[in-house]
């Protein structure tokens, strides 16, 4: 027996010597939590659209924020194994 199934697509991203900003993790996130179809009603899709600009904003901050605490705790974890000069560079980001 042959078959051939569909489970879905695969989006693949990545970026050239950095991580991925608190933008482009929310944006991808938008993505998993809020989906209306184009095809909606004109009503729906308009408020489906101002919903997820609220979401992008809330995500945005507090992913933000995660990343500054991210660099706080390596800091000072760096700081109490003695590398000093690098929990500064840190800082500095």
């Amino acid at each position: 027996m042959n078959g051939l199934g569909e489970i879905g697509t695969v989006k693949v991203f990545t970026t050239v010597d950095r991580g991925f900003t608190p933008e482009e993790i929310a944006e991808r996130a938008l993505d998993k939590i809020i989906y209306v179809g184009e095809r909606s009603h004109p009503l729906l899709l308009e408020q489906a659209k101002a919903f997820r600009e609220q979401i992008r904003t809330v995500l945005v901050h507090y992913l933000a924020e995660a990343q500054q605490n991210e660099r706080i705790t390596l800091a000072a974890k760096l700081r109490a194994a003695g590398h000093h000069n690098t929990a500064d560079i840190l800082g500095e980001l």
